[in-house]
Formats: structure tokens, sequence, C-alpha cells
């Protein structure tokens, strides 16, 4: 069944199109009509933009479009009154019967209201965290990890097949400056005296995996071969790490589908793949970079290179793809990953990437676009730090300098609801701040509190029907429910009725905070109608007097628990009839 938003867009596209056709209308943008579904004017109980962004395209100024728009849309079988207001937004009524069938619709879906089949099927490989495998998960990583796992669950509501994949950076020199790091942590727990250079890891956990190795393998690598030594630790040491990652991942109910290994692309023919599909298309050359912006270290030389023509593309410059020693760069390695996830035949690739890799994304959309001949294919998504707060102080951390702060820690402090809810409330392109205090106060203030709180209370008068022997299974009459409902429950179920809209939107967009400034929305609605049956007895959800009026009360509770579970399931956080 066809939500009301949907049947109107689907009518202004179709009005749209009859203009074009007929000379009335010029191209016209659809991307910029709009339905606010929840406006305050009280002129209507949606209202939309598409007469504006139409009359800015038309062609015939004989042709009335004002009349014509008004009339169409009176006629659709949903409309209870159009009229266009002089500051030229359409506002419109419902007619409380389609309302009401939507409602019960609603009542029948249960968890499978708002999902669809938008995405057709479509093969989606979402890669995130993707976290260098050189110590735990930190708070740094903590919103592209939420991020990413809720992207992946908008996704698959909305008819995707969705792979959730973690990239694992285990081949390079940050994994030979770990192997070195753990192996002085090593020798140290033998009594042996060292100092750690600049670009090693101080962390502690390194001695945790240092006492392991010592407590298998003894002394065993105090005088071993170099070569041998250097590969154990190393391998020992990613691996202990990737298993770490997994179980700090899971605090937050965040699982993977896929691991994949950058050593694994390094070792497999891929890489050649992929430069003969460069090659082929004229877009490797030798060639000299110039010396990077912002870089002044006078030890600086120029040197010949085989580059990548990235700047042919989406790029501003040519990027290195293997050194002038003849070891391909990092970069052909990832663009290689990239074709590897190609080959394995998924229709688009999502990338969570942080802020500090804005400027590697024109060159790996450049290769992808090469690959797959299609502009959109990699698909990146980036998002903006997060400063933890606490006692009004920003936390500085550096994992380099060892005195980071886990994701486990952070976990710890304020458990995993606040921290999935918070890291996907606000747009990933801004800067968030974390203030670990606030974010566990119960108190209208903290909106997760305030959503779950609502559905708590909603819930405790469902409950306290039932135990009255009321309850909606017996109704039948669903006519009856319009007599009862009041302008400002009529408000919040048109909000609970827009949620398979939210929900495609923020699907398509990316942007899981659609849905959670959508439930503080109808969180504040209710808590304000709730409010108001305190002075007012008539607004209160049970009347033993009245059966009906009860009944009516109830079913839309019940429809807004059902919204709540379905928006709280996405989101990856609990609910509970009690607080």
């Amino acid at each position: 069944m066809n939500n009301h938003i949907d049947l109107l867009f689907t009518y202004f596209n179709e009005f749209a199109d009859k203009c074009i056709k007929n000379n009335h209308l010029d191209t016209f943008n659809r991307k910029a009509i709009s339905i606010d579904f929840s406006s305050n004017s009280r002129q209507g109980d949606i209202s939309s933009n598409f007469y504006l962004v139409a009359i800015k395209k038309i062609l015939d100024k004989q042709f009335n479009l004002k009349a014509e728009l008004i009339t169409g849309v009176h006629n659709l079988p949903f409309i209870e009154k159009c009229e266009i207001s002089k500051n030229g937004f359409i506002n419109i009524n419902i007619k409380k019967k389609f309302l009401i069938d939507q409602i019960e619709y609603l009542l029948t879906q249960q968890n499978q209201f708002g999902k669809s089949d938008l995405g057709s099927g479509k093969k989606v490989n979402v890669e995130f965290v993707s976290a260098n495998p050189t110590g735990p998960v930190t708070v740094a990583h903590m919103r592209g990890a939420v991020l990413g796992d809720v992207i992946s669950s908008l996704l698959s509501n909305t008819g995707h097949h969705v792979t959730r994949e973690y990239y694992v950076n285990n081949a390079g020199s940050q994994i030979d400056i770990l192997g070195k790091s753990l192996f002085k942590r090593y020798l140290e727990l033998h009594g042996e005296k060292t100092k750690l250079n600049s670009d090693e890891y101080p962390g502690e956990y390194l001695i945790d995996i240092a006492k392991l190795i010592k407590k298998t393998d003894g002394d065993k690598w105090l005088n071993h071969d170099s070569s041998q030594r250097e590969g154990y630790f190393k391998e020992f040491a990613v691996k202990f790490l990737i298993e770490f990652i997994e179980q700090d991942l899971k605090l937050l109910n965040i699982k993977f589908d896929k691991f994949s290994f950058e050593s694994d692309i390094v070792n497999s023919n891929i890489i050649n793949d992929l430069f003969k599909i460069l090659d082929k298309k004229n877009l490797l050359y030798n060639g000299i970079l110039e010396k990077p912006k912002g870089d002044d270290s006078e030890d600086w030389e120029p040197r010949e290179q085989l580059l990548f023509k990235s700047s042919a593309i989406l790029d501003d410059q040519d990027r290195a793809f293997k050194k002038s020693n003849g070891e391909w760069t990092y970069f052909a390695n990832d663009a290689a990953y990239h074709l590897d996830k190609y080959n394995r035949k998924f229709d688009q690739l999502i990338n969570i990437w942080g802020a500090d890799h804005v400027g590697y994304i024109p060159r790996m959309k450049s290769v992808l676009k090469t690959i797959s001949n299609k502009d959109d294919y990699l698909e990146i998504v980036t998002c903006q730090i997060v400063r933890l707060i606490k006692n009004n102080q920003i936390l500085k951390m550096s994992k380099r300098e060892g005195n980071f702060i886990t994701l486990q820690e952070v976990y710890n402090q304020v458990g995993k609801d606040p921290l999935r809810y918070f890291m996907v409330s606000t747009k990933s392109e801004t800067s968030m701040d974390f203030d670990l205090n606030k974010v566990i106060e119960k108190n209208k203030d903290n909106p997760v509190f305030y959503c779950q709180y609502a559905y708590a209370r909603a819930s405790s008068v469902i409950n306290k029907a039932r135990d009255l022997g009321i309850n909606i299974k017996s109704f039948n009459n669903f006519n009856e429910i319009a007599h009862y409902l009041t302008e400002d429950e009529i408000e919040i179920i048109l909000k609970l009725l827009s949620y398979p809209y939210i929900v495609k939107l923020a699907s398509n967009a990316r942007e899981p905070h659609r849905l959670t400034n959508f439930i503080e929305d109808v969180s504040a609605s209710f808590h304000s109608f709730w409010n108001k049956g305190k002075e007012n007895e008539s607004l209160r959800f049970i009347d033993e007097k009245d059966l009906i009026k009860t009944q009516t009360k109830l079913i839309w509770l019940q429809s807004m628990r059902i919204v709540f579970e379905n928006i709280f399931n996405i989101i990856g956080i609990d609910y509970h009839e009690t607080m």
C-alpha cells in the first residue's frame, strides 16, 4: 500500500511529464521537489514546494498552472482539500478515511512497515572501519563504524543485498613498524633495555601481546634469524589485533560478512590485471611528479615513476602507480582491491571514510570509473571527527603517542545505545562533540533517552489497558476511529505514516540522521500530547466508560510502537516497556 507522500510524489512527476509533453513547462528539476509532513502551520496536513519549482520553468504564459495543479490534486481520491498559499506553497489536507486505512495497514505489516523493494535486490558492498590493525579500535573509528552499520541496515530495509566488509591493511611500512615495536616489547620482557623510535607504537597493548609470545615461545626469538622473526612478529600482531578489533566492535553489535586482507591482494595477480586494464586505455605512463604541496622537506628528490592519468578523469593531478624501485604503491594495491570487489559482481560499492581521506577520493573514483564505465559505481561517504568531552574538557588522543581512548573504554562509560544513536544523529560531514556526561542523562535534553521514554510511556498505557481487559485485537470497526481523533493525534499519525518515506530518503541519501530527526520529532509531539492529558481528562488514553474511544487511542499508540521498534532496529538500539 502506497503512503500519501509517495502517491503525491508520483502525481507531481506525472503532472510535470504531461506539462513538458504539452510544452507548458521547460525541463523540470525533480530533485528540488519537497513535501513537508511536519508543518505546524495548521494550513494543511502536509505542504509542498512543487508549484514554486514548476512556475520557474513555465513556457506557456497562457497556461494557468495554479488552476490546473489545484484541480488535479483535488481529483486524487485521498485528498480532502488543496490550496496554494500566498507564498506559493501547496497546502494539502488528507482524508481521514485514507489515514485510517493506512493505520490499519501499518498494524498488519508490523516489522515489515517501511520496508520496500527500492533496491530491487541489487548487490551492494559497504566497506567501513578498515582501521589499520596497529592497535585497538579508538573513538576515531567509532563514528564510521556505526555509520557504516546503520547505512547497511537502511539498504537492507530498502531491498538491497548488502555485504559488510572490512579491509585489513596488513602489508606495508606501518605493519613493519608494528612488528618492530612488538619485538622491542618482547625484548623488554627478557630484561633487555630498548628505546622506541619516534615512529614506533608505544601502546601498552603491545606488552600484552608480547607476553603471549613469551608464554608460548619463551626466549626462542632472542637470537633467531631476523627475517623469520620479523615475519612472525608482524603476523602474530595482526592476527591478535584483528581478533581484538572484532571483539570491540561486537560490543556495538557490529559484525562483518567478510574480512579482506591487503597481503592477499599483494600476493595475487589482480594488480597485474588492473595494470592491463589501465594500460590498455592508455592511462599509464612513466613520468615525474611535482613536489607535493605543503612538503617543505629538503631531501625530496624528483624521480621517474609509473603514473596513472587520474587528472584526465576526475582528479586534479596524476598519481603514482608504481615506485621507481619497482614496488607497487599503496594506491595501486588499494585500487586492485577495489577491482577485486568489482569482480565479485557487486552492483555498487560504498566506502565509509574519515575526513582525513577526502583528498584520496578523486583518484579512487577515477580508477573505478575506468573499470566499471559508471560515474557512480563507487560512492564514498565521509565522516568528520568526533571530539570526546568529559567534565567540559576535550580529551586529546594520539594512537602513535599511546594516549588514545579505546572504543571499549567509552562503551564501559556510556553503553551501546548512546554510542550508536549519537554517532548517526547528525550529518556525517559535520564534526561532532560527544559529551560523556550528557549522553547518559535521563532527561528531555538527551534525545536517545527521550525517544526510548516515549516508547516506554506508550507501552505502559497498552499494558495498563491489557490489565483492565481492554485490547485492540477485538476492534474491527476502524471507521469509528476518525470520530475520536483530535488535531494533535492526527498530526502524530501523519508523522507516523510518513515513516516509509523517511526510510527511503535516508537510504537513498545515506543519511541515517533523517531517522533520528524523525523519531525525535514524533517523540516531542507525543510527550506534548501526554502532558496535555495531565490537565485535560478528555485527552487521556484510557477511558473505562468508553471502550471504543480507548481502543482508538490504543490503535495509534500501537502504531507508534511499531514505527519506533522499526527505527530502533535499524539504528541498532534497544527499546524497553519500562524505564
